[in-house]
């Protein structure tokens, strides 16, 4: 019996060229960035809908006020690790203290928010206002989780670089700095948008 002919050899897949690489962080970045603005979008049309249509009177049912102190202090935390996270994206010594300080404080905000959730005193049952709250905190807790794993692998990436000292001139090894620096400044532009609509959040909430 005849042995059947060898499956034919498919061409060698061409990679695209790294200096592409650096464009196609920022880009998708930006392209996160009007995911998440659509994400918040739907809470703002549910939080003015639900306001404006009230006409059993339930907006708020009983003593719905949550404490507008735990809102100020995670608000500040997010504020205060989007601006170390673009200080490490703009001064490569910095990057992993400032990195690693933005990534406690974007957890501490995730702490927070949970301790909050304890003291409430209503759940998401007390009216259209519970509800987006309720809905609107949890959902922006779960997107700062992913974050700040995102936040972590920038700032490992650049620690595990600074201990083994790397140097690609030397080996002749084509250096990823530039691949490495967009990937941080990628994250830092959509972590600092991402707490941008945390303060819209805030505003809704809190204050009006």
């Amino acid at each position: 019996m005849e042995a059947s002919a060898s499956a034919p050899t498919h061409p060698e897949i061409e990679l695209e060229p790294p200096e592409w690489q650096p464009r196609a962080l920022r880009a998708g970045a930006r392209g996160l960035c009007g995911a998440v603005a659509f994400f918040n979008v739907a809470f703002v049309f549910a939080y003015f809908y639900l306001r404006s249509q009230d006409p059993n009177k339930d907006w708020k049912i009983g003593h719905v006020d949550p404490s507008v102190g735990f809102g100020v202090i995670i608000l500040l935390a997010l504020v205060a690790s989007a601006l170390l996270l673009n200080l490490a994206a703009r001064r490569p010594e910095l990057t992993v203290s400032a990195g690693g300080a933005a990534l406690a404080l974007a957890l501490l905000s995730i702490v927070l928010q949970v301790i909050q959730w304890t003291t409430l005193g209503f759940g998401p049952e007390s009216g259209g206002y519970a509800s987006v709250f309720v809905g609107w905190t949890a959902l922006y807790a779960v997107v700062t989780l992913a974050c700040v794993y995102w936040i972590e692998t920038q700032v490992a990436t650049a620690w595990r670089r600074g201990r083994e000292g790397v140097s690609a001139t030397s080996a002749g090894v084509l250096s990823d700095t530039p691949v490495v620096e967009a990937g941080l400044e990628a994250c830092s532009f959509f972590w600092s948008f991402y707490v941008l609509n945390g303060l819209v959040l805030f505003v809704l909430l809190y204050l009006l």
